[in-house]
């Protein structure tokens, strides 16, 4: 957790599994709503949550999986299958009352997420019956029992909804589809209320998964696919169904987050990205994301995950911002780590260079802007950052329009005496890259 706060994050992904703080045969007399219950089991998530907030985290708790006796239906994946939402309403008011604060040693968790990836079959079931798209009516219902919960313990809880799949699969949905379907919205290019469905969704966030097979600016090939390139699309159907009345909230504007995103590195998996372009990519997917108006960026995962002998890399996640060692001080820090706590990208243009960043700790003040001359650092103009830590601008001097014309320096941000990445001038093309690897 101190190590995720260092990395320059303020929100860590909690996720809570239902069925095993639950019991695994319903109890004949228990009060599930009631944190306090003796047939829960809280320790695990207490401590990381606990850890969160120590290490001056905000905590995302997603809630996931149910117990066997609160499924509606069977799958060979246990959890997923048309979970209650009576029963999942019960469990997350509990959750939340044991996370409100007002139980002795355990801190408060203000953002709450019900699910993961619910439109796709692996996470989420059914998808389909009978020829029927049923699973974003499940969801959305679900959706509102959950926020009714939440929100029931304390009323400026916020619940993130979404964290959708990037891709259309068989026995899925593409995540725009699945999103009209929640939000009782129609239409591709300009969304409208579909009037043969009144429903409305509960959130006050949405979120994305925008995983791509290739670089920051890609689009998917599926018209109803979120890749990076995609999510100006999602900006706009969240936009017309708020302002459709078809979510309800008391905002004035629906936030727009990122919950996970990355790319395999090279190393550790042969099939990943070189680590040169990862670290470009990285501060530009930022980048890209911000210009969709994403506020909120998850980053997957802090470090590689452990791989099981005999499985390959395109089936484990190798995209840490560290190289996993045996013990957690043994990890070593991967080049892209800087590019996440300090993102930065600089591209020519006509008039000069358009830069933007976020600073290390998203704190305002003045980015000295740089490029390589030689051994040494020559300043070509300088930013302000806002009180969020982002900057941006394009440095017009005459320099900066020769540098922009010959399309091959580097160039820097520099804040506190903390340097950024540099970034190219150069551009990189897109071309094909699996996320978790070939």
């Amino acid at each position: 957790m101190n190590r995720i706060r260092k990395a320059g994050a303020k929100f860590t992904r909690v996720i809570i599994y239902w069925k095993f703080v639950a019991p695994s045969v319903k109890p004949n007399s228990w009060d599930p709503a009631d944190p306090t219950d003796p047939h829960y089991d809280w320790a695990y998530y207490d401590q990381q949550i606990l850890m969160a907030k120590r290490a001056g985290l905000r905590p995302m708790v997603q809630i996931y999986l149910a117990p066997q006796w609160a499924e509606g239906c069977e799958n060979p994946t246990p959890g997923i299958c048309d979970p209650d939402p009576a029963e999942f309403a019960k469990f997350s008011a509990a959750a939340a009352k044991r996370y409100s604060g007002d139980m002795a040693n355990l801190p408060r968790v203000k953002y709450w997420e019900p699910w993961n990836e619910p439109n796709l079959f692996v996470f989420f079931e059914p998808q389909l019956q009978a020829g029927k798209k049923v699973s974003p009516i499940l969801y959305r219902n679900m959706l509102n029992r959950f926020a009714g919960a939440v929100k029931g313990v304390d009323p400026t809880n916020k619940v993130v909804a979404g964290g959708l799949a990037p891709l259309e699969r068989p026995g899925g949905l593409g995540p725009l589809d699945f999103a009209r379907r929640v939000l009782c919205m129609k239409g591709r290019k300009n969304p409208v209320p579909d009037r043969g469905c009144k429903g409305k969704a509960r959130f006050d966030i949405w979120a994305n998964n925008p995983f791509t097979t290739g670089g920051p600016t890609h689009k998917s090939a599926g018209p109803d696919d979120v890749s990076l390139g995609d999510l100006p699309k999602m900006g706009r159907l969240l936009r017309a169904a708020h302002s459709a009345g078809r979510i309800k909230t008391k905002q004035k504007s629906i936030p727009f987050w990122v919950t996970e995103f990355s790319w395999d590195s090279k190393p550790s998996d042969p099939g990943g990205v070189p680590m040169k372009i990862l670290t470009r990519w990285t501060s530009e997917a930022m980048f890209r994301s911000w210009q969709a108006g994403v506020t909120n960026f998850f980053w997957l995962t802090l470090r590689d995950w452990a791989r099981p002998e005999g499985v390959p890399f395109s089936q484990t996640i190798d995209s840490g911002l560290y190289f996993r060692g045996e013990t957690i001080k043994q990890d070593r820090p991967k080049a892209n780590l800087r590019a996440f706590r300090f993102p930065f990208v600089a591209f020519g243009k006509r008039n000069g260079i358009s830069i933007w960043g976020r600073t290390p700790e998203s704190t305002s003040g003045r980015v000295s802007i740089s490029f390589r001359k030689g051994a040494r650092w020559k300043k070509i103009g300088a930013s302000k950052a806002g009180r969020n830590g982002v900057f941006q601008s394009v440095i017009k001097s005459g320099l900066a329009r020769k540098l922009a014309h010959r399309k091959r320096d580097r160039i820097r941000a520099t804040y506190r005496g903390k340097n950024s990445v540099a970034f190219s001038l150069r551009p990189v093309k897109d071309y094909y890259q699996p996320p978790f690897g070939k």
